[in-house]
Protein backbone atom coordinates (compact mmCIF):
# COMPACT_ATOMS: atom_id res chain seq x y z
CA UNK A 1 0.00 0.00 0.00
CA UNK A 2 1.05 3.37 -1.12
CA UNK A 3 1.62 6.23 1.41
CA UNK A 4 -0.68 7.93 -0.13
CA UNK A 5 -3.28 5.17 0.64
CA UNK A 6 -2.43 4.96 3.71
CA UNK A 7 -2.95 8.30 4.59
CA UNK A 8 -6.54 8.42 2.98
CA UNK A 9 -7.24 5.74 4.89
CA UNK A 10 -7.02 7.74 8.22
CA UNK A 11 -10.09 8.74 9.64
CA UNK A 12 -10.81 11.67 11.92
CA UNK A 13 -11.66 9.59 15.35
CA UNK A 14 -8.44 10.52 16.74
CA UNK A 15 -7.67 11.19 20.00
CA UNK A 16 -6.54 15.27 21.25
CA UNK A 17 -3.04 14.31 20.98
CA UNK A 18 -2.99 13.12 17.69
CA UNK A 19 -5.20 15.32 15.87
CA UNK A 20 -3.34 17.08 13.73
CA UNK A 21 -1.59 13.86 12.46
CA UNK A 22 -3.38 13.84 9.10
CA UNK A 23 -2.13 17.56 8.64
CA UNK A 24 1.09 16.89 9.01
CA UNK A 25 1.06 13.95 6.78
CA UNK A 26 -0.79 15.81 3.77
CA UNK A 27 2.23 18.25 4.52
CA UNK A 28 4.88 15.82 3.84
CA UNK A 29 3.04 13.78 1.29
CA UNK A 30 4.78 15.67 -1.41
CA UNK A 31 8.17 14.98 -0.23
CA UNK A 32 7.20 11.08 0.22
CA UNK A 33 6.02 10.47 -2.72
CA UNK A 34 9.18 12.04 -4.14
CA UNK A 35 11.47 9.70 -1.76
CA UNK A 36 9.23 6.05 -2.84
CA UNK A 37 9.84 7.65 -6.49
CA UNK A 38 13.53 8.01 -5.95
CA UNK A 39 14.17 4.50 -4.35
CA UNK A 40 11.92 2.63 -7.10
CA UNK A 41 13.99 4.35 -9.95
CA UNK A 42 17.27 3.72 -8.40
CA UNK A 43 15.65 -0.31 -7.96
CA UNK A 44 14.79 -0.13 -11.49
CA UNK A 45 18.16 1.56 -12.56
CA UNK A 46 20.66 -1.13 -11.14
CA UNK A 47 18.26 -3.69 -12.43
CA UNK A 48 18.84 -2.34 -15.73
CA UNK A 49 22.38 -2.04 -14.81
CA UNK A 50 22.69 -5.70 -13.88
CA UNK A 51 21.10 -7.11 -16.89
CA UNK A 52 23.33 -4.88 -19.39
CA UNK A 53 26.42 -6.23 -18.02
CA UNK A 54 24.67 -9.89 -18.62
CA UNK A 55 24.09 -8.61 -22.26
CA UNK A 56 27.44 -6.47 -22.61
CA UNK A 57 30.05 -8.77 -20.49
CA UNK A 58 33.02 -6.45 -22.06
CA UNK A 59 31.34 -3.25 -21.07
CA UNK A 60 30.78 -4.75 -17.75
CA UNK A 61 32.47 -2.19 -15.95
CA UNK A 62 31.29 0.89 -17.83
CA UNK A 63 28.03 0.09 -17.49
CA UNK A 64 28.77 -0.32 -13.65
CA UNK A 65 29.63 3.79 -13.49
CA UNK A 66 26.97 4.66 -15.19
CA UNK A 67 24.43 4.98 -12.29
CA UNK A 68 24.85 9.27 -12.87
CA UNK A 69 23.24 9.03 -16.03
CA UNK A 70 20.65 7.32 -14.97
CA UNK A 71 18.64 10.16 -13.23
CA UNK A 72 15.10 10.44 -14.85
CA UNK A 73 14.65 13.33 -16.53
CA UNK A 74 11.10 14.13 -17.03
CA UNK A 75 7.95 13.84 -15.21
CA UNK A 76 6.54 10.87 -16.68
CA UNK A 77 9.38 9.29 -16.43
CA UNK A 78 8.43 9.04 -12.57
CA UNK A 79 5.26 7.48 -12.84
CA UNK A 80 6.10 4.49 -15.57
CA UNK A 81 8.23 1.55 -14.82
CA UNK A 82 8.12 1.17 -18.55
CA UNK A 83 9.35 4.53 -19.58
CA UNK A 84 12.05 4.75 -17.15
CA UNK A 85 13.29 1.51 -17.92
CA UNK A 86 13.77 2.02 -21.80
CA UNK A 87 15.47 5.26 -20.69
CA UNK A 88 18.10 3.38 -18.69
CA UNK A 89 18.53 0.44 -21.05
CA UNK A 90 18.62 3.20 -24.60
CA UNK A 91 21.60 4.63 -22.11
CA UNK A 92 23.15 1.71 -20.87
CA UNK A 93 23.71 0.53 -24.42
CA UNK A 94 25.03 3.02 -25.51
CA UNK A 95 27.77 3.40 -22.82
CA UNK A 96 28.54 -0.41 -24.01
CA UNK A 97 29.16 0.44 -27.77
CA UNK A 98 31.07 3.57 -26.61
CA UNK A 99 28.55 6.01 -28.54
CA UNK A 100 27.54 9.70 -27.35
CA UNK A 101 25.55 9.34 -24.56
CA UNK A 102 24.14 13.18 -24.78
CA UNK A 103 21.39 13.14 -27.16
CA UNK A 104 17.87 12.25 -26.51
CA UNK A 105 16.54 8.72 -26.05
CA UNK A 106 13.32 7.63 -27.56
CA UNK A 107 11.55 7.81 -24.29
CA UNK A 108 12.61 11.66 -24.08
CA UNK A 109 11.17 12.24 -27.43
CA UNK A 110 7.59 9.69 -25.87
CA UNK A 111 7.94 12.48 -23.01
CA UNK A 112 7.76 15.56 -25.62
CA UNK A 113 5.40 14.21 -28.01
CA UNK A 114 2.81 12.99 -25.38
CA UNK A 115 3.18 17.00 -24.32
CA UNK A 116 2.97 18.11 -27.59
CA UNK A 117 -0.03 16.49 -28.59
CA UNK A 118 -1.71 17.59 -25.11
CA UNK A 119 -1.40 21.82 -26.54
CA UNK A 120 -2.06 20.69 -30.01
CA UNK A 121 -2.61 18.01 -33.06
CA UNK A 122 0.13 16.48 -33.96
CA UNK A 123 1.48 17.17 -37.87
CA UNK A 124 1.92 14.05 -39.71
CA UNK A 125 5.50 13.80 -39.80
CA UNK A 126 5.95 14.99 -35.89
CA UNK A 127 2.67 11.82 -35.26
CA UNK A 128 4.63 9.51 -36.83
CA UNK A 129 7.95 10.25 -34.97
CA UNK A 130 5.98 9.53 -31.76
CA UNK A 131 4.54 6.15 -32.81
CA UNK A 132 8.08 5.41 -33.94
CA UNK A 133 9.65 5.96 -30.55
CA UNK A 134 6.84 4.67 -28.39
CA UNK A 135 7.24 1.27 -30.77
CA UNK A 136 11.05 1.42 -29.28
CA UNK A 137 9.80 2.13 -25.65
CA UNK A 138 6.98 -0.14 -25.91
CA UNK A 139 7.13 -2.77 -27.89
CA UNK A 140 4.53 -5.25 -28.27
CA UNK A 141 2.34 -2.67 -26.47
CA UNK A 142 -0.58 -0.48 -28.73
CA UNK A 143 0.07 2.74 -29.91
CA UNK A 144 -3.22 4.89 -28.28
CA UNK A 145 -5.09 5.54 -31.20
CA UNK A 146 -7.81 3.88 -33.23
CA UNK A 147 -6.05 4.98 -36.45
CA UNK A 148 -3.44 2.34 -35.15
CA UNK A 149 -5.54 -0.50 -35.12
CA UNK A 150 -4.47 -1.88 -38.42
CA UNK A 151 -1.13 -3.33 -38.14
CA UNK A 152 -0.10 -1.88 -41.83
CA UNK A 153 -1.05 2.00 -40.95
CA UNK A 154 2.61 2.62 -39.66
CA UNK A 155 3.71 1.48 -42.87
CA UNK A 156 1.40 3.94 -44.55
CA UNK A 157 2.85 6.96 -42.24
CA UNK A 158 6.72 6.00 -43.09
CA UNK A 159 5.95 5.48 -46.46
CA UNK A 160 4.37 8.69 -47.11
CA UNK A 161 6.65 10.59 -44.55
CA UNK A 162 9.41 8.81 -43.40
CA UNK A 163 12.25 11.14 -45.04
CA UNK A 164 10.44 14.00 -42.64
CA UNK A 165 10.05 11.62 -39.72
CA UNK A 166 13.67 10.64 -40.14
CA UNK A 167 15.34 14.49 -40.32
CA UNK A 168 12.71 15.18 -37.52
CA UNK A 169 13.66 12.71 -35.19
CA UNK A 170 17.54 13.60 -35.98
CA UNK A 171 16.34 17.34 -34.96
CA UNK A 172 14.80 16.62 -31.95
CA UNK A 173 17.86 14.13 -30.64
CA UNK A 174 20.06 17.34 -30.95
CA UNK A 175 17.34 19.05 -29.27
CA UNK A 176 17.03 16.90 -26.27
CA UNK A 177 21.05 16.76 -25.55
CA UNK A 178 21.94 16.94 -22.58
CA UNK A 179 25.33 18.07 -22.32
CA UNK A 180 26.30 16.94 -18.67
CA UNK A 181 25.02 13.42 -19.85
CA UNK A 182 28.51 12.11 -20.17
CA UNK A 183 30.54 9.24 -18.43
CA UNK A 184 33.62 11.35 -17.16
CA UNK A 185 36.67 11.00 -14.61
CA UNK A 186 35.44 7.57 -13.54
CA UNK A 187 37.52 6.82 -10.32
CA UNK A 188 37.18 3.52 -9.15
CA UNK A 189 38.54 1.79 -5.90
CA UNK A 190 38.45 -1.19 -7.22
CA UNK A 191 35.05 -2.35 -5.46
CA UNK A 192 31.94 -2.76 -6.19
CA UNK A 193 28.62 -3.17 -3.90
CA UNK A 194 31.56 -3.56 -1.25
CA UNK A 195 33.13 -6.97 -3.52
CA UNK A 196 36.43 -6.30 -4.30
CA UNK A 197 36.57 -6.57 -8.74
CA UNK A 198 39.42 -6.21 -11.39
CA UNK A 199 38.07 -3.01 -12.87
CA UNK A 200 39.54 -1.03 -15.96
CA UNK A 201 38.63 2.44 -14.15
CA UNK A 202 40.98 1.24 -11.08
CA UNK A 203 44.56 3.04 -11.04
CA UNK A 204 47.37 0.71 -12.00
CA UNK A 205 49.10 -0.29 -8.70
CA UNK A 206 52.25 0.61 -9.84
CA UNK A 207 50.83 4.03 -11.37
CA UNK A 208 51.02 4.76 -7.01
CA UNK A 209 54.79 4.21 -6.87
CA UNK A 210 55.76 5.56 -10.60
CA UNK A 211 57.57 8.76 -10.18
Amino acid sequence: MTVAKIASNTTSNTTSNTMDTPDALAELLPELKTIESLFGAMEWAEDEIKQAQRRRPGAADAIWHSFSLLTPVHPLMDGSESLYRAYCREILDRVAAGADTRPGTSAEICCVASDASRNAPLTSPAFGLYARAFRVVMPGQQFPGDELAAAQYMDHVEALHGTQIDDLEADTRRRLTRKERTLTGIECAGRHHGEPVDCRYRPAQDSLFAA
